[in-house]
């Protein structure tokens, strides 16, 4: 079986609040440079390209999600 991770980027601004969620007691807010996964890519309202991200903890969860513009990520090489 093969697992592929998904794409992977690093956040390069703080986000409003209206656009993360966060679903778990154990979660928090995003913070510049956390590394994020890349999930589903959409149209923003205003016309411009955005994703649906999440921020994986150590154990399996997500701290956080979040819609980010694409010009607020960098997206990271698959090693």
């Amino acid at each position: 079986m093969n697992e592929s991770s998904p794409p992977r980027a690093r956040l390069l601004v703080e986000l409003p609040d209206e656009r993360f969620e966060v679903e778990v007691p154990s979660g928090r807010k995003p913070s510049v440079g956390d590394i994020v996964e890349l999930d589903q890519g959409f149209t923003g309202k205003n016309g411009l390209p955005m994703a649906l991200v999440f921020c994986p903890d150590e154990n399996g969860g997500d701290l956080y999600e979040a819609e980010v513009y694409e010009a607020e990520i960098e997206v990271l090489e698959k090693k």
